[in-house]
């Protein structure tokens, strides 16, 4: 079989091109379907929950079940300190808990609030910096909920005394992770990854039957021609050779004849 440069490169190309389609193609409709019918979808709106959610971004919300919250939700509030309807917060203590921050201290080597006397893990913060821009020391009453941002020097909260803990009936919704949102984030920098591939590799196999086809011109070019003789100019005949006796060629003699033995 006939080996041509670039061939198998190029086929890859168009493989990796049609593959990288059909991922974009299956994330578009799978980002189509609607989430379940407990799921509303809405956007967050401002940049009080940096880094984990920001401007933009679109969440999931469901309602609160009785006594559905738990350390470390994220929700949607009616909170006195918003000039919104509502705002995302965190719930960071619920009824009963003893929550508290000493910006002079620190707890296991960082700046840490105190959570029931132990040091509250507090991974969606960068790292735990600036946990608390004031200092606070309270025990959330039963029925309320103790709620911070993520971008605790950039926000409000039930920190500040004149907030403080709110009531569970104040919680709107749930933000919830859809898992075909993140499915589709990421099928989508898959599919373009892919297709990145298929056309660098059908550039290179472009290039690889350029250099093919240049050097088989170049091997088949015919050899240089030898310039006949100009017009006029006679071509000296070549001398015949005269047999001598006894088999062997009898020398030419000056003039072009053959000198034979009488």
């Amino acid at each position: 079989m006939e080996h041509r440069p670039g061939h198998r490169r190029g086929i890859a190309a168009i493989v990796l091109l049609v593959l990288g389609a059909f991922i974009l193609g299956g994330v578009t409709v799978a980002k189509a379907v609607s989430p379940p019918a407990r799921y509303t979808e809405g956007r967050q709106a401002g940049w009080t929950m940096r880094p984990t959610y920001t401007n933009g971004d679109s969440i999931y919300l469901e309602p609160v079940a009785k006594g559905g919250l738990r350390r470390g939700d994220v929700v949607l509030a009616s909170v006195p300190w918003s000039l919104q309807k509502t705002q995302m917060n965190r719930v960071v203590a619920v009824g009963g808990d003893r929550i508290r921050y000493k910006p002079s201290s620190k707890v296991a080597g960082q700046y840490r609030l105190v959570l029931n006397g132990a040091p509250l893990d507090e991974p969606y913060l960068e790292d735990w910096k600036h946990p608390s821009g004031v200092a606070f020391d309270m025990t959330v009453p039963k029925g309320y909920v103790f709620l911070m941002a993520d971008d605790r020097m950039n926000s409000d909260g039930s920190q500040y005394p004149n907030n403080g803990p709110v009531p569970v009936g104040k919680i709107t919704a749930k933000v919830v992770s859809y898992p075909m949102a993140k499915l589709a984030v990421w099928g989508q920098l898959a599919g373009g990854l892919v297709m990145l591939i298929g056309v660098a590799l059908a550039g290179v196999a472009r290039r690889a039957r350029g250099r093919a086809q240049v050097e088989a011109a170049t091997a088949a070019a015919p050899a240089a021609a030898v310039p006949a003789p100009a017009d006029g100019e006679a071509q000296a005949p070549s001398a015949a050779a005269v047999p001598a006796p006894g088999g062997g060629e009898a020398p030419v003699a000056p003039g072009g004849r053959a000198d034979v033995s009488s």
